[in-house]
């Protein structure tokens, strides 16, 4: 016969649980301030991590620092800060942004790719002729655990030296590794979302950028600037659907909301390949004004889009379930 133990006797030990959990991680999603939220669900630890750029504020306010800190959860919802995870060297070539850091696991090793940007005058920017455009790229970081402390793989960008580069993550495909990245509007007007080949030791560039598309090829897009096509690409992530479809989400400010809505948007390859044909879904996933996303599984193997919102206020990491019925992608908080 079933021993059942007397309700008095659970709930303290289930109190005693929560406060031991709340105690070791003691941050809500709430309290934390982070834009361009990248979760890496690490199978050897079993723990959910975030690299940002940010610190927990007191006052709520969004305070980016010159290194990057490592945060960790085991459920989504409570984190701590670990620690930082990237001090650049005085001499490295990256002086400002250390924005948007995708952390990856490949060959034993942990890798964050982030984008930097220094003084180095590489044309005009865009949007305002008369204004010098500084150079910014991104740069591969590694380490031996999760939490760092990393340290720069090479002493350069992995990004091609003449482009205004940002926002690159990892896709593999036919035993190939690229680099997808975005070409920034401040330097093309249309911004693009480009792909290249790189050496499978994350070192080296080893193919030419090719366009993918640009942000107005999309029909959901808007530009920033009036009476100028100034549209902006961000956060390109490339992943399988579960039919085998290739799928893309990114983000760009939206004709479907306010005057500066920021949205997640989904465009998909016709032939299956990451150099195919890209059709971009007329519908937007959000309308919460966030945007920089990517996807990943939680350890139960749920499908779940990581993002800031909203953008144009104070950012707050938000994970919702992602639903994919019918050959289409769509939000579902049931």
């Amino acid at each position: 016969m079933k021993k059942i133990l007397p309700l008095i006797t659970l709930i303290p030990f289930t109190v005693c649980a929560y406060a031991a959990a709340q105690q070791h991680y003691p941050l809500k999603r709430a309290d934390l301030r982070i834009r361009d939220p990248y979760v890496f669900a690490d199978k050897s630890t079993g723990k959910y991590y975030i690299q940002a750029n940010s610190l927990p504020s007191q006052s709520g306010d969004y305070k980016m620092q010159r290194a990057l800190f490592c945060y960790e959860s085991e459920n989504l919802e409570d984190w701590k800060l670990v620690g930082k995870s990237f001090q650049a060297p005085k001499d490295f070539w990256g002086k400002r942004d250390f924005w948007a850091p995708d952390m990856f696991k490949f060959g034993g090793k942990y890798y964050i790719i982030a984008t930097f940007s220094n003084d180095k005058i590489i044309g005009k920017r865009f949007d305002k002729p008369d204004e010098n455009l500084p150079f910014r790229g991104c740069s591969v970081l590694v380490s031996d655990k999760p939490e760092g402390p990393y340290a720069p793989l090479t002493d350069k960008p992995i990004t091609p030296d003449d482009m205004s580069a940002l926002d690159a993550t990892l896709f593999e495909e036919d035993g190939k590794l690229y680099m997808v990245y975005c070409r920034e509007w401040l330097q093309v007007g249309d911004g693009q979302i480009v792909a290249q080949e790189i050496s499978r030791d994350l070192k080296t560039a080893t193919g030419k950028p090719v366009v993918l598309f640009s942000a107005s090829q999309a029909p959901w897009t808007r530009s920033i600037a009036a009476g100028k096509k100034c549209y902006i690409t961000d956060a390109p992530v490339v992943n399988r659907a579960p039919d085998g479809k290739l799928y893309m989400t990114w983000s760009s400010f939206t004709k479907k909301g306010g005057k500066r809505a920021y949205a997640i948007g989904i465009s998909y390859s016709e032939n299956g390949k990451l150099f195919g044909e890209w059709k971009h879904s007329p519908e937007i996933l959000n309308s919460d004004d966030g945007g920089h996303a990517m996807t990943f599984r939680t350890f139960d193997g749920k499908m779940k889009l990581s993002y800031h919102a909203p953008n144009s206020k104070t950012e707050t990491p938000v994970f919702r379930d992602l639903v994919f019925k019918d050959g289409k992608f769509f939000i579902s908080d049931k």
